[in-house]
């Protein structure tokens, strides 16, 4: 018989995002996770959190072994927590808004954006996924989501209960903010799985204002715990396997989902 998971603290660190400083953001956000370490097991951080999403932030687009995931995977190695959230990373084929998940001694995990925000024109500067990836942090399988991917059901779909946990990371402006309040929830409940959703608060280069209202929602729908709109604060919160699976057992919806394939 398979251990179950045993229960993680999460961090949700609802952040502003200074434009074009990408140094000034990373020390921050390092600083944050220093302070804070012993509190809780994994740091999910909002997306692009080194430059924010607005038009121009790609071209301070890293390598891979760049410093950002470099310094990372460093301070997580060097105090034992997880690190999650997203990047510009320039490839030989050009720049993915790419997903990382850290865990302190273990091999970097990835996974780059799918559906690319059209009308901010993010396909012209930045690649789409060509694959889909389930990740895993101590035992916990995991669903990486990158903002505009949180608006397709099929590609968030758990599948044969497929994976555990969607950690959700946007810039998202106010004007949509109870889009994502809404499908934060929906995706939760039609997929009986927590969902750990991380937003940026401030106001970006080109003039949107985001309101955060970063959130973790267990698998029945319900916010666990919840930032304050337009409030730079680390919000943390335990969640737990174990009542995930007694659900999934009881109201067993999974085995009564449509079949489909996804063709990227």
């Amino acid at each position: 018989m398979s251990t179950r998971p045993r229960d993680l603290r999460i961090a949700l660190v609802q952040s502003d995002l200074i434009a074009s400083q990408p140094q000034a953001n990373l020390d921050r956000f390092v600083s944050i996770i220093e302070q804070q370490h012993t509190e809780a097991d994994l740091f999910v951080l909002p997306e692009s959190m080194t430059t924010g999403f607005a038009l121009g932030a790609t071209e301070a687009a890293e390598p891979m072994q760049g410093e950002s995931l470099i310094r990372l995977q460093s301070l997580a190695d060097r105090l034992g927590v997880g690190i999650a959230g997203t990047l510009f990373v320039r490839e030989a084929e050009g720049v993915y808004n790419r997903f990382f998940l850290i865990d302190g001694g273990q091999p970097l995990q990835t996974q780059d954006k799918r559906h690319l925000f059209s009308m901010a024109g993010e396909a012209r500067s930045v690649r789409a996924a060509e694959s889909r990836k389930l990740l895993n942090f101590r035992g916990w399988r995991i669903l990486p989501i990158v903002c505009y991917d949180l608006r397709f059901p099929v590609w968030c779909r758990c599948v044969d209960n497929e994976y555990d946990l969607i950690l959700a990371v946007a810039n998202w402006p106010e004007a949509r903010a109870e889009v994502w309040r809404t499908l934060m929830r929906a995706r939760a409940m039609e997929n009986l799985a927590w969902l750990v959703g991380c937003n940026r608060v401030g106001t970006d280069a080109d003039g949107l204002i985001h309101s955060g209202d970063s959130a973790i929602i267990n698998p029945r729908g319900a916010v666990v715990a919840s930032c304050r709109p337009h409030t730079e604060e680390v919000v943390i919160a335990q969640i737990d396997y174990e009542s995930m699976e007694r659900l999934r057992e009881k109201f067993p919806v999974w085995r009564d989902a449509d079949r489909f394939d996804l063709h990227l």
